[in-house]
C-alpha cells in the first residue's frame, strides 16, 4: 500500500464529526480499495472471489450513495465497472451456495433408507451433475473476467482509488451536516422497499420473488453507506449507527438467506425439466423444492422482524 492510500486509511478512522466528509468517503474507499487489492492478487478460489465481490459491491454502494461528493460521470463509469464485475464473481458464489442446500439434505435421507427404491441416490446424482456443470461454467466465466485486460484496467484505478477521488465542493462541508442524510436516505429506500414486499406467507410466484431479490442489494445498500458514514457521530433515522448496522447486517443476512433459498428451489424446478426422470426421483425432486420454500419463508419472516 502506497503513503497516500495509508493516509486515507488513517483519515477514515481519524474522521471526525466537524471535519469534512470528503475524508470520511476518501478513507472508506481506500479501506475497500484495500479489501479489492488483497483479493483480487488471490488465485481464483471461491473465498477470494467472495470478498472481492464483497468489496466492488461496498465501493459501488458507496459512489451511489455520495453522488453530492464526488464527481458523478466519474462515479457512474467506476461504479458500472464493479458492477460488472461484481455479477460475474456472483455466479460462481450462487452455485457454491446453492450445492450443499441440495445434497446435504440427500445424504441424509441416502443414510436414513427414507427412499431405498433408490429415488434419492438417482437424484443426487441427477443434481450434482447438474451442479457441477454451472458451476464449472461460472468459474470459467469467473476466471476469463479475473485475467482479462478490463479487470487489470479496473485493478490499476482501485490502486490509485485512495489519492483520485474526485471530490466536489459539497465534499468540505463537516461530517455532521453531511453524512447523516445520506445515510438516512439509504435507510429510507430500503425501509421503503421492505415496507410494500409480499407477505412471506403468499404463494410463490415470479414477481414476488423478483421484489423479494431486489431487497437483497438494498438492504446491502444501506449497510454499506451507514458503515461508511460512522465518523459523522450522529443518529442516523432514528438509530444508533452501530445499532443501526447490526440491524441491517442481520436483515442482509436473512435477505441473503432466502435468495440462495430461491436459487435453490429453482435449481430444482430445472433438474425437474430433465426428459425421461424416473417418478421416484420426481417425487424426491418436489421434497427438497418444498423444503427450500419453506427456508425461503422462514427465512423473509425473519428479514421481515428485523425491518
Amino acid at each position: 500500500m502506497d503513503a497516500a492510500t495509508q493516509r486515507a486509511m488513517a483519515g477514515f478512522g481519524a474522521a471526525a464529526p466537524d471535519g469534512p466528509a470528503g475524508l470520511a468517503v476518501r478513507g472508506y474507499l481506500a479501506e475497500q480499495s484495500r479489501a479489492f487489492l488483497t483479493h483480487s492478487a488471490l488465485p481464483v478460489q471461491q473465498a477470494a472471489a467472495v470478498r472481492l465481490r464483497a468489496a466492488c459491491r461496498r465501493v459501488g454502494s458507496a459512489l451511489a450513495a455520495c453522488r453530492d461528493l464526488v464527481d458523478p460521470a466519474w462515479a457512474d463509469e467506476l461504479g458500472a465497472e464493479l458492477e460488472a464485475t461484481a455479477r460475474v464473481l456472483a455466479a460462481e458464489r450462487d452455485a457454491d451456495a446453492v450445492r450443499p442446500r441440495l445434497l446435504a439434505p440427500l445424504d441424509r435421507w441416502i443414510a436414513e433408507g427414507r427412499y431405498p427404491d433408490g429415488g434419492a441416490a438417482r437424484t443426487r446424482t441427477l443434481l450434482t451433475r447438474m451442479l457441477d456443470r454451472e458451476r464449472s461454467a461460472a468459474h470459467g466465466a469467473a476466471t476469463a473476467a479475473l485475467v482479462g485486460p478490463g479487470f487489470h484496467a479496473l485493478a490499476d484505478r482501485m490502486a490509485t482509488l485512495a489519492r483520485d477521488v474526485p471530490l466536489t465542493p459539497a465534499a468540505e462541508r463537516a461530517c455532521e451536516d453531511v453524512l447523516p442524510e445520506i445515510a438516512g436516505a439509504a435507510y429510507d429506500a430500503w425501509h421503503r422497499l421492505a415496507e410494500h414486499l409480499p407477505e412471506p406467507l403468499t404463494a410463490e410466484d415470479a414477481e414476488g420473488d423478483a421484489r423479494w431479490l431486489a431487497a437483497v442489494g438494498a438492504a446491502e445498500a444501506a449497510l454499506h453507506t451507514t458503515e461508511l458514514c460512522r465518523p459523522a457521530g450522529a443518529v442516523i433515522g432514528g438509530h444508533d449507527p452501530a445499532a443501526l448496522i447490526t440491524r441491517l447486517t442481520l436483515a442482509a443476512g436473512a435477505l441473503s438467506e432466502q435468495r440462495d433459498a430461491v436459487l435453490a428451489a429453482d435449481c430444482v424446478h430445472r433438474a425437474a425439466d430433465t426428459p425421461r426422470i424416473a417418478a421416484t426421483t420426481g417425487y424426491v425432486l418436489g421434497r427438497l423444492h418444498e423444503e427450500q420454500r419453506l427456508a425461503v419463508l422462514r427465512a423473509r419472516s425473519s428479514a421481515m422482524l428485523l425491518d
